[in-house]
């Protein structure tokens, strides 16, 4: 990611689904037409769209799927899954954050509101 994009201050992320991955052409072209020259466009890896997708089911979600013990939980699994993309060329150490991060999201599912109805997750 190119830092001087990171740097601006008119910076703003959309997140699309549906499209091709030839449809970045065609952004960056559309981008760089309309900012002439001074935009730019980045498709995010799959451990940060798995983050950001995170984030954004987070918000969300109803208070009442909500509780204080549900709230920390979830903080912790986006924390382990921060950590595991930081931990990508310490192959020993992913594994372990990801252990952790997967124990963390299934005592969540059990004592999140939102889970209460449904059936546990296969394993």
């Amino acid at each position: 990611m190119s830092a001087e994009l990171l740097e601006r201050e008119d910076l703003t992320v959309y997140v699309l689904a549906g499209v091709p991955k030839s449809f970045k052409r065609k952004l960056s072209k559309m981008i760089e037409e309309e900012s002439k020259g001074e935009g730019g466009v980045v498709a995010l890896d799959e451990d940060l769209q798995e983050w950001v997708l995170a984030q954004l089911r987070d918000e969300k979600r109803q208070p009442r799927d909500r509780t204080p013990a549900s709230k920390a939980l979830w903080r912790a699994f986006s924390a382990l899954s921060a950590a595991r993309y930081h931990l990508q060329d310490h192959p020993e150490d992913e594994e372990r954050v990801r252990e952790l991060r997967r124990m963390v999201e299934e005592l969540w599912r059990e004592i999140s509101p939102m889970f209460s109805d449904d059936e546990p997750p296969a394993a």
